[in-house]
C-alpha cells in the first residue's frame, strides 16, 4: 500500500517553448478539501535562471502514467497556479480531479522529522524521462527552511554521467517518510550539490514553506506516540549476542552492575540473569535514544536533567542495606523518584516511555556506581 502510493502520486511535468517540450521535471499530487494539486518546484516552471518567468499556464503539461511500463501518459488538466514561491522553490499547481484509482487523501504531510531517517522519493529522471523511478535516500541535515538527504542504495553517477546530469529531471520529486505503513510527505528535491552530485546529497524544500497556502493539517512526525511508531518500524532486535559482546568490553561496569544484582538476591545464577537482563534493555534503550536524538532536543535534555538528578541524590540513594528486600525497596524509590523527575520533559501519556527513559539512566547509574548499595 505506501509504495503504490507513492508510484500512483508521481507526475511527470514540463513545459512548451515555441512548441517544444523543456525543462522537464517532476511532480506530486495532493489532495486537501476536495481539491487537487500538483506540488513542484518553483524552478521547473519558471527554469533554473527563472527564464520563463511570465509563462503562459496553458504552456504547463503535467501528465502521469498508469503503469511505469506503459509508453502512454495521460494528461492532468491544470485549472491555476494556486501559488508560486521562488526564494523557497516550491510551486502548488491546482489540477482537475484525476479520476485515479488511488486515494490521495491518504498521503499525510509531517513535519518535525528526524535525522538519519529513512525516506524515498521517486521521479523521472531527464536521461530515462518515459519510466519513473524509487530512490532510498536518509536525512542527514535539518535546516529551518529546508533539509538535505542523501542516496543510500544508489548512486547519481552511471555510466560515466556526472552525477548532477543523471539527477536532472527529478527536481519538484515528493519526499517521503513510511511509518507503519503510513505515508507522509515532508518536502521535495530541490538540487543536488555540485555538478558531480557530491556525495549523492540532495537539497530538499520543507513542506512547511507552503503550510498557509495549502492549510493542510501537518502531522509532527516528532511527537512522542509518532516516534514510537517510527521506532517500532525500525527496530533492531538486541541479542543475547550483542550482550555478550558489550559485556566482553565492559566488564568493569558489569561486575558493578553484578554486585548489586547480588546483594538483591542470594541466588548466585538469577543474579546474574538479572544483571544480563538489565545490560540488554540498556543496550535496547541506548539504540532507541541514539536513533531519536536527531529530533529535537529530548535526548539532550534528558541527559542534561539525569546529571543534575544524579547529582542531588547521589548520597541519599548511596549506603548500606540490610537485607535484599530493602535493596530492593531503594531500587523501586530511585526508579519512581527519576520517573516522576522527568515525565513533564518526556510528555508520554502511556507512561510506558518515561518508565524505560528512567530504566535506562538508574541501570547505568547501576554500572557506574553513581547509585551504590552494599550488604
Amino acid at each position: 500500500m505506501p509504495h503504490k502510493l507513492l508510484n500512483k502520486c508521481c507526475v511527470r511535468t514540463a513545459i512548451l517553448i515555441d512548441g517544444e517540450r523543456a525543462n522537464q521535471g517532476t511532480g506530486v499530487i495532493l489532495k486537501h478539501e476536495g481539491k487537487h494539486f500538483v506540488l513542484t518546484a518553483e524552478h521547473c516552471i519558471h527554469g533554473d535562471t527563472g527564464q520563463y518567468r511570465g509563462l503562459d499556464p496553458g504552456n504547463i503539461i503535467l501528465e502521469y502514467q498508469t503503469s511505469y511500463d506503459q509508453d502512454v501518459f495521460i494528461p492532468l488538466v491544470l485549472k491555476r497556479i494556486a501559488d508560486i514561491n521562488e526564494r523557497y522553490d516550491w510551486a502548488l499547481l491546482e489540477i482537475e480531479d484525476p479520476e485515479m484509482d488511488c486515494d490521495h487523501m491518504d498521503i499525510l504531510v509531517g513535519e518535525k522529522f528526524l535525522t538519519e531517517e529513512r525516506v524515498y522519493f521517486r521521479g523521472y529522471q531527464g536521461i530515462n524521462s518515459a519510466a519513473p523511478r524509487t530512490w532510498d535516500a536518509k536525512v542527514i541535515d535539518l535546516g529551518e527552511d529546508e533539509f538535505k538527504i542523501s542516496l543510500t542504495q544508489k548512486t547519481f553517477s552511471q555510466s560515466g554521467t556526472q552525477g548532477a546530469a543523471a539527477a536532472k529531471g527529478l527536481s519538484g520529486s515528493g519526499v517521503f517518510i513510511i511509518r507503519a505503513k503510513t505515508v507522509y510527505l515532508i518536502g521535495h528535491l530541490k538540487s543536488v550539490v555540485g555538478t558531480k552530485a557530491l556525495n549523492d546529497d540532495i537539497h530538499c524544500c520543507r513542506a512547511t514553506n507552503f503550510k498557509n497556502t495549502l492549510a493542510k493539517s501537518f502531522v509532527d512526525l516528532g511527537d512522542i506516540d509518532n516516534i514510537r511508531l517510527w521506532e517500532k518500524a525500525a527496530e533492531k532486535k538486541i541479542t543475547e549476542e550483542d550482550v555478550k559482546s558489550w559485556i566482553e568490553n565492559n566488564d568493569r561496569h558489569f561486575n558493578d552492575l553484578l554486585r548489586k544484582t547480588k546483594v538483591l538476591t542470594s541466588d548466585e545464577e538469577r543474579a546474574e540473569e538479572m544483571a544480563r537482563r538489565r545490560i540488554l534493555n540498556f543496550l535496547d534503550r541506548e539504540y532507541r535514544n541514539h536513533n531519536i536524538s536527531g529530533w529535537g532536543n529530548l535526548i539532550s535534555q534528558y541527559n542534561e536533567t539525569s546529571k543534575s538528578f544524579e547529582e542531588s541524590v547521589r548520597d541519599l540513594y548511596t549506603r548500606t542495606v540490610g537485607s535484599p528486600n530493602e535493596a530492593k525497596d531503594l531500587l523501586r524509590k530511585l526508579e519512581a523518584e527519576f520517573t516522576e523527575h522527568i515525565k513533564d520533559l518526556v510528555g508520554d501519556k502511556s507512561n510506558k516511555q518515561t518508565i524505560e527513559l528512567a530504566r535506562h539512566k538508574v541501570t547505568w547509574w547501576l554500572m557506574n556506581c553513581s547509585f551504590d548499595f552494599r550488604d
